[in-house]
């Protein structure tokens, strides 16, 4: 037996800058542009794909524009972290938006976003370890946690990693996160692979990509082990 892939149905709106997110079954798009001047405002509208039945259905829109998405499921509850503003005076637009939202309910929550401490808006990668949601500041190298159901809502600083380039991709595995890549500058492009383990909140290096990435995006694929098409590669 030979499985193919195959192109899935397209959204329902086209879209570019937005982020997405699988949670409770479902493939979720969110915020983005329509199109790439800067007159052009961020998108409301939301979509998720049901991968089983191929169909695409409009959810419970924003509560407000967002750029810069960076999203992150804590099993049933989606978090969204960007800017309200897509340029500023600054470098880069601070992080000062905090979502989350219901997969259940269809119902969006606006938070406080407190961090406690200024983050780029472009500088931050999201990752969620069960019902964790951590940030990863690529501009200091340092992680905060935030975990809802100890009921503080606070963010907690969980130490940082040696470096990492900008644009690095990041996932969650089992208890561990992986900060993967990067770019220094242009034209210095990494392969290196860092490693935070939740259970001791120690950082390690591993073993390196094959080749330096930058400006991607990662992600956790399982599959049974009967069925894993890469087991025997």
């Amino acid at each position: 037996m030979h499985e193919e892939v195959v192109p899935a149905p397209s959204m329902l709106q086209a879209r570019t800058m937005h982020a997405s997110v699988a949670a409770g079954r479902e493939l979720f798009v969110i915020g983005g542009k329509t199109c790439g001047p800067r007159e052009c405002g961020s998108l409301l509208a939301v979509e998720a794909l049901d991968p089983v039945k191929g169909v695409w259905t409009t959810k419970s829109q924003l509560p407000r524009g967002i750029y810069y998405p960076e999203v992150a499921a804590c099993r049933d509850v989606i978090y969204v972290l960007g800017s309200r503003v897509e340029t500023s005076d600054l470098f880069n637009p601070s992080l000062d938006c905090f979502l989350s939202y219901s997969v259940f309910a269809d119902q969006w929550t606006e938070l406080v976003a407190e961090f406690g401490h200024f983050f780029h808006a472009t500088l931050v990668k999201a990752v969620a370890v069960h019902s964790t949601l951590y940030i990863c500041d690529l501009s200091t190298y340092k992680v905060y946690s935030f975990w809802p159901e100890k009921g503080s809502g606070l963010w907690k600083g969980e130490g940082s990693f040696e470096c990492v380039g900008f644009n690095a991709g990041a996932v969650s595995v089992g208890e561990s996160i992986f900060m993967l890549g990067g770019d220094y500058s242009p034209e210095e492009v990494t392969d290196e692979v860092q490693v935070y383990h939740r259970s001791s909140s120690k950082w390690e290096e591993v073993s390196p990509m094959p080749h330096p990435l930058t400006e991607f995006h990662c992600g956790l694929v399982q599959f049974p082990r009967h069925r894993d098409p890469w087991k025997s590669l």
